[in-house]
């Protein structure tokens, strides 16, 4: 079963709006992703991440898997949190030990739709999420990065590049390929500007209790790139964007 064909599991993004009706925590008040309006904002200062050394290496090795409803990358190997390579980070005003779980990229039909989040309203063409457990707490921590269409093939990120060449072959749900991946050149961030709010798993079960840490700075890919998958993984993999109601959104920097 291909990707561009709907899932039985109850949810689709055809219809996001119709999740509540198996998720019931798709209806609640501090639901993910949202449209960050700057000038309310409020300015917060945090401490650096630390993130283990195994960021910044190109040797690790992560199976990417269509799920049906994205192409999800993982450790490949064990399943034993005790046995798997140290990916983890401390720090950013989190507390604990954040330990990495999976990235996964969210992409629309074309550049003016596939960000889950937007600022001041501006739609981005994809956005990844890295998505962090506390195992301790169980508290899950998700950095967000937004994509910008550049078709000078010596500005697109390799890694991501990498990405989606192996992805676009998983064309069948449950389809599986092993590949390495450098997590900081992915991220592309040094850390210190972005955005801080409490919101919700974007898929369902749409759980809330998420810390989200939102990255402005944009990563360069050609849209041949995200047009591979389109064409051949799936459509569109974003929810739209959810009511902020009485949530306050922190920025790390001043005005």
């Amino acid at each position: 079963m291909s990707c561009t064909d709907k899932c039985d599991d109850h949810w689709s993004y055809d219809d996001p709006s119709k999740w509540s009706e198996h998720f019931p925590a798709a209806r609640g008040l501090s639901q993910s992703p949202i449209n960050i309006e700057l000038d309310k904002t409020v300015a917060q200062l945090y401490p650096p991440f630390v993130f283990s050394p195994n960021y910044n290496t190109d040797e690790v090795l992560f199976t990417l898997t269509n799920t049906g409803h994205q192409v999800a990358v993982t450790l490949a190997g064990s399943t034993n949190k005790e046995n798997q390579t140290d990916l983890s980070f401390t720090g950013g005003g989190l507390t604990g030990t954040f330990h990495f779980v999976n990235f996964h990229l969210h992409w629309g039909q074309n550049d003016r739709h596939g960000s889950e989040h937007e600022i001041e309203g501006k739609i981005f063409p994809a956005e990844a999420h890295f998505v962090h457990m506390n195992y301790e707490t169980e508290q899950l921590a998700v950095f967000a990065f937004f994509f910008t269409v550049d078709d000078q093939s010596e500005n697109e990120n390799t890694e991501w590049r990498k990405y989606i060449d192996v992805a676009d072959r998983l064309v069948n749900i449950n389809d599986t390929a092993n590949c390495t991946f450098n997590l900081s050149q992915l991220m592309q961030t040094d850390g210190t500007y972005f955005f801080r709010y409490m919101g919700s798993l974007t898929t369902p079960p749409c759980t809330e209790g998420v810390i989200w840490t939102i990255f402005p700075s944009e990563i360069p890919v050609k849209e041949e790139s995200l047009d591979l998958l389109r064409d051949n993984i799936m459509r569109k993999v974003y929810r739209p964007v959810q009511p902020i109601n009485d949530r306050i959104v922190f920025r790390s920097y001043q005005a």
